[in-house]
């Protein structure tokens, strides 16, 4: 428990140095559907360690408006490939598929196509 000293220090350092909230736009998440092209805009992007591994949170623009989408698994390989080098925004357009493993009969693995328009 901070002192009555140590509280009206914290409280003097946040009111001169109180981050402004109002710079945040909060979005609505909006999944990238199965097999459907999407013309976008990629403002931003974020790698993390997910439940089930490494994530991405994409943050962009579509006919609706912002949004963001989470992708997984290969999907998560494949924008990094196609995003090295690259600086946003820009424009895109993509799609989620599925494919057969060839090498283990029966199974499927998600992909992501994205390319620059």
């Amino acid at each position: 428990m901070p002192t009555k000293q140590q509280q009206k220090e914290l409280e003097d350092f946040l009111s001169k140095h109180e981050v402004k909230t109002t710079d945040f736009e909060e979005v609505e998440t909006v999944p990238f559907e199965r097999n459907q092209l999407y013309n976008v805009t990629l403002l931003s992007h974020h790698q993390f360690d997910g439940k089930f591994g490494p994530s991405v949170v994409i943050n962009y623009e579509g006919e609706n408006g912002k949004a963001k989408a989470y992708l997984s698994g290969y999907e998560v390989n494949h924008f990094a490939n196609f995003i090295e080098g690259k600086t946003l925004p820009l424009d895109v357009q993509l799609a989620r598929t599925q494919s057969e493993s060839k090498e283990n009969e029966g199974r499927v693995f998600n992909r992501l196509i994205i390319a620059e328009v």
